[in-house]
């Protein structure tokens, strides 16, 4: 190449270089918004007020499910070497004790039975706090109202506004979402390992795509300029 001769820019190598890296940029934002939304709110200490976002119908049903598997699973497991002093047809008083303790013990306490942890949701009371004893008449009265009704009384939660069964509106607790809670975010994060990895992946190979891309251009502007 004469020594005269002014060096050409090539257009679409400054055209790629700027594209990958406003694509680095929007993947980096876009990553931390994901990380930002991903915060759960920190507990504070001491007494807790929770806001009162009423619990869907599911998320009940999903903590039903819960306790009743693990329920099935502790009498399984007991009766066999029990000899017959719990979980079976002679044992009425100590398996009425076993159930409503429970289901009564970790709700005065904390509020949420293990499905309810799970699930993510909390039993309150109208200030938004654990309602302690208060508990003992909605587990005990409302519950079997509730279900001597032909379960209309656990079903009314679907249609009431403030998702209340019989139970807690004898009681005068809510069942609202948990933010605080562990559980709900453990198992997300549990299943949306193996996404965030694919995600990972797949951005490792974008970005190597690009780097080849540009790697191209370059030599491709050399071989142009050298002739």
């Amino acid at each position: 190449m004469p020594s005269g001769t002014k060096k050409r820019h090539n257009p679409r190598q400054r055209s790629s270089t700027t594209r990958y890296q406003a694509d680095l940029q929007s993947k980096s934002d876009k990553k931390d918004r994901g990380d930002q939304k991903s915060d759960k709110p920190e507990k504070p200490d001491g007494p807790v007020i929770y806001p009162m976002n009423y619990a869907r119908a599911m998320s009940r049903l999903y903590a039903f499910t819960i306790d009743l598997g693990l329920l099935m699973m502790i009498i399984y497991t007991v009766a066999p070497r029990a000899g017959g002093a719990i979980f079976n047809d002679e044992s009425v008083a100590p398996n009425l004790v076993f159930l409503l303790g429970y289901f009564i013990v970790p709700t005065i306490i904390w509020g949420r039975t293990p499905g309810k942890w799970v699930a993510g949701i909390v039993v309150v009371d109208s200030d938004g706090r654990i309602p302690g004893p208060a508990t003992i008449p909605r587990e005990m009265i409302g519950k079997l109202v509730s279900f001597l009704a032909a379960g209309i009384g656990i079903l009314w939660l679907i249609w009431d506004p403030q998702r209340q069964g019989w139970h807690d509106k004898i009681a005068g607790t809510y069942v609202v979402e948990n933010p605080y809670s562990g559980g709900p975010q453990f198992m997300k994060d549990f299943f949306k390992t193996g996404a965030k990895k694919e995600a990972e992946e797949s951005e490792t190979d974008v970005a190597e795509e690009e780097d080849s891309e540009l790697s191209e251009d370059r030599e491709s502007t050399a071989e142009s300029e050298s002739k």
